[in-house]
């Protein structure tokens, strides 16, 4: 039956056994000791341990027996080969992987022009709004200065001025029934065109009528040449409402009806 026999040994002493055992070989400080031990007593048969250097010994006694009949070359071409196998399949999805990173780096270079490509014309629509956004405050303050500026003349005195006013250019009057009543009253000519109302100074008629009964063309781009700009208007809105038309026969422009009178 075998003892256990402890010790308690100082951490100096026992770091030196350690130091000596692991040199001779030993994995533990214990088989060290039990050996002294059994040296100690004359127990040599309990001492017999294979070391480290017995082993790579023996290894290379095995290995001079076997080298006359082995033959290096070959079993180094199959060491090759086998690497080779074991090396191909990871090489093949080195190269698939390259070609995958490729194609991703392609893609994000493709996605970089069009991101770019897209911030021009974001900048560009933004340099758009601003202008618009511009333009429409100076046409807003435009509008603004000639209603102003049309609110200090009275009604008659603008017929007057301009020949014929449209309904649509006084959308900013809150009253245009009002408006239209007042130009009546004071001797202005209403026409119902298109259900617009349309205020014609009597002068402006008498002349518009006149000069358009003697247009020797029915080309629009001629007739535009030969009116005024505030007649051409009132006669392409008369045109539209079927209230003139040209005589083919006679080559000239009939009024339809009593069309503002006479």
């Amino acid at each position: 039956m075998a003892r256990i026999v402890a010790l308690r040994l100082p951490d100096d002493i026992y770091r030196e056994l350690e130091r000596k055992a692991r040199r001779l070989g030993y994995s533990l400080v214990s088989d060290y000791l039990r050996d002294i031990v059994f040296r100690e007593l004359g127990y040599k048969e309990e001492s017999i341990r294979v070391t480290l250097t017995d082993v790579e010994r023996i290894v290379e006694e095995k290995l001079s027996r076997l080298g006359s009949g082995l033959n290096v070359d070959k079993l180094v071409a199959r060491l090759e080969r086998r690497l080779q196998d074991l090396v191909n399949p990871w090489t093949a999805k080195v190269d698939q992987l390259s070609a995958r990173l490729a194609e991703v780096i392609e893609r994000i270079e493709q996605l970089e022009v069009r991101i770019k490509s897209v911030e021009d014309e974001t900048r560009s629509l933004r340099e758009a709004l601003q202008n618009l956004q511009q333009t429409r405050m100076v046409t807003e303050r435009r509008e603004q200065t000639v209603a102003r500026q049309l609110r200090r003349r009275s009604a008659i005195e603008r017929l007057r001025e301009q020949g014929v006013v449209f309904e649509h250019e006084v959308q900013w009057l809150r009253d245009r029934d009002a408006f239209f009543e007042r130009l009546r009253r004071e001797g202005a000519i209403i026409l119902d065109v298109g259900g617009e109302r349309v205020a014609v100074d009597p002068e402006f008629w008498e002349n518009f009528r006149d000069k358009v009964e003697k247009l020797p063309t029915a080309n629009d781009d001629e007739v535009k040449l030969l009116l005024t700009e505030q007649q051409y208007a009132l006669f392409k809105k008369l045109k539209e409402a079927g209230l003139i038309y040209f005589d083919a026969t006679r080559r000239t422009w009939k009024f339809v009806g009593e069309v503002g009178g006479r």
